[in-house]
Order: C-alpha cells, then sequence, then structure tokens
C-alpha cells in the first residue's frame, strides 16, 4: 500500500512530478513498455520515492488515471452558458476549448485507448467507471443543457455527444488522417478551428430554414467572426455593471489578440518552411 498522503512543500512537488513523468510514459509507452525507474529519472527524483508515494507500479497508473480524469473534469465543470449572452456563440466557444484541451493534454484519451485495445482488466475495472462517470455527471448533463436551452434542435444529446466524441478521437488517435483531411497540421489554430466550424454548423444548422432562420441562430461564418468570446460559469449567469462589463471586455481583447498571434506565428512558421523548400530547389538546380 502507497505511503500517507504528503504533507510538505518538498513532498507535494515530488509527487507532482512524479506524476507528470508518468504521465507522459504511460501515455507514449503503455503501461507494459513503462519503467519505473525511467519514470524516476524523468521526474528528476529517488526511484524510491515511488514506492513510497504510490507503492506499486499499478497504484501509480491508477493514480496517474485519476489525476488525469480529475483534470479533465475540472475543465468541463467550467463550462456554462450566460442566459444574458447569446448561447450559440458561447456553445461554439465551449466546444473550441474542449477541443483545445483534449489536444494539448491528449494522455488521458492515449492511455484508455490503449487499455481497451489491450483488452486489460485494468480497462474493465478503472477506466470504463471514470468514462461512465464522465458521461452521466457531465457530458450527458451539459448536452442536454444544449438541446434544452434550444441552441441545438436536430440532435439529441446523446446523438450530440457521439458527434463531439468522434471528433476528439480522431484528433487523438489519428491526427495524421485529420491533417490529410484538412491539409493543415493536427492541433493548429487553424485546423481546430476548421474542425469546430463544421461541427459547429452541423449540430446547430437547420437545412430545412435555412433561408428563413432567425437572427439569432448562428452560422459557421457568425461564429468564427464571434470566435473571441470568453466563456464564464454558470455563477457568472446574472448581470453585470458597467465596471464588471468592462473587465469582461479587456479579458475578451487579450484572448483575441492571443489568438492572433498563435495564428500569425503558424503562418510564419509555413512561410518559413516554404522558403526552405523553395531554397533546397533552387541549391539542387545549382
Amino acid at each position: 500500500m502507497p505511503s500517507p498522503r504528503p504533507s510538505s512543500a518538498s513532498d507535494r512537488s515530488n509527487r507532482a512530478r512524479l506524476l507528470q513523468a508518468a504521465t507522459d510514459s504511460f501515455a507514449e509507452l503503455g503501461y507494459e513498455g513503462t519503467s519505473l525507474r525511467t519514470i524516476a529519472e524523468d521526474a528528476g527524483v529517488s526511484f524510491q520515492l515511488i514506492t513510497y508515494y504510490f507503492g506499486s507500479k499499478e497504484e501509480l497508473w491508477v493514480a496517474t488515471v485519476d489525476y488525469l480524469f480529475d483534470r479533465y473534469l475540472e475543465t468541463g465543470k467550467g463550462l456554462g452558458f450566460t442566459p444574458t449572452g447569446n448561447l450559440h456563440e458561447q456553445f461554439h466557444n465551449h466546444l473550441r476549448l474542449l477541443l483545445t484541451d483534449m489536444l494539448q493534454r491528449p494522455q488521458l484519451r492515449k492511455i484508455w485507448v490503449q487499455e481497451y485495445l489491450a483488452g486489460s482488466e485494468r480497462y474493465a475495472r478503472v477506466i470504463r467507471p471514470k468514462i461512465k462517470h464522465l458521461h452521466d455527471t457531465l457530458s450527458f448533463p451539459y448536452f442536454n443543457e444544449v438541446v434544452k436551452l434550444g441552441i441545438v434542435k436536430r440532435f439529441t444529446p446523446a446523438e450530440i455527444a457521439l458527434i463531439w466524441s468522434s471528433v476528439v478521437q480522431n484528433n487523438v488517435v489519428y491526427p495524421y488522417y485529420v491533417e490529410l483531411l484538412l491539409g493543415l497540421p493536427t492541433g493548429s489554430p487553424k485546423s481546430v478551428e476548421r474542425q469546430v466550424d463544421l461541427v459547429f454548423a452541423i449540430l446547430v444548422d437547420d437545412p430545412d430554414a435555412r433561408d428563413t432562420a432567425p437572427e439569432h441562430l448562428l452560422s459557421a461564418a457568425d461564429a468564427t467572426a464571434a470566435a473571441g468570446a470568453v466563456v464564464y460559469g454558470l455563477e457568472d449567469a446574472k448581470e453585470l455593471t458597467p465596471a464588471a462589463n468592462r473587465i469582461k471586455q479587456l479579458e475578451l481583447e487579450n484572448l483575441q489578440l492571443k489568438q492572433l498571434v498563435g495564428t500569425l506565428s503558424l503562418e510564419k512558421k509555413l512561410l518559413l518552411d516554404r522558403l526552405g523548400t523553395l531554397d533546397r530547389g533552387t541549391s539542387d538546380r545549382d
């Protein structure tokens, strides 16, 4: 059994470093391919501390999965709708946030796909109950709210969850396939935005009322134009004072600036790569 929960700042730091190293190793190498000594070396701590903090290799794996699920749940719990705002705009932002978060932290899905394909006892005992917990407490209630608010009318909450899960899974498990289809680097701002726009249009658009859609029903292009909107939790679903509104606006402008910088950085890289290819071609001809 693992030792008592660490109490000192040093213990907490060592434990966090071991969890991060274990996260990367289990996600890339799988359970069987992961070495505890390598994890300790990557974390920069003594090998004996793994036993001290976690016990066995399997207990470290369970702690790692718990850590990843808790982080993902924390992101999802922050999603809420402000009734006084544009609901479609908020939904578009939520989709972008969820896809970006999973692309930045893909280890959770990598681990559960590995365990499923291996048919491991760990998948049945640990992963399946967590997926059900994620569905029951976060995913389904959120998409049920999306339908209840009238944001999506064509699909049930279960159907929305299935469509969205498929997109996320493709990006994590088959990133090269996504890159081939879009012609964009997987995980890049343009790739994320393109997919979010597509899913948003599929879910929200009403093919029987495209020419007479109400003004509040945003198209994918409208949502892209509003892509910088800030997402706030349910606790913020109230009228704001002028000062609070100004703070929200500054947050929005800051987010838009960050997105612009990210896009420009990507375009610069693509341009430099293109110039490098042209230079090599010129050298070969000479």
